[in-house]
């Protein structure tokens, strides 16, 4: 379950964030918010490895 859900997690960074934050790359929000999703994902990746 948590492998699905981080599986999504990656597909909605790399299909939507990813794109945003290359066309915005100094935008103080962008930054913000692709940190604080890369931690989310950081996160679900060591509760799927568990």
């Amino acid at each position: 379950m948590v492998g699905e859900k981080l599986t999504e997690f990656r597909r909605f960074i790399t299909g939507t964030v990813a794109p945003h934050a290359a066309a915005h790359p100094n935008d103080k929000w962008v930054r913000h918010i692709v940190a604080q999703l890369n931690s989310i994902e950081s996160t679900l990746d060591l509760i799927a490895s568990s």
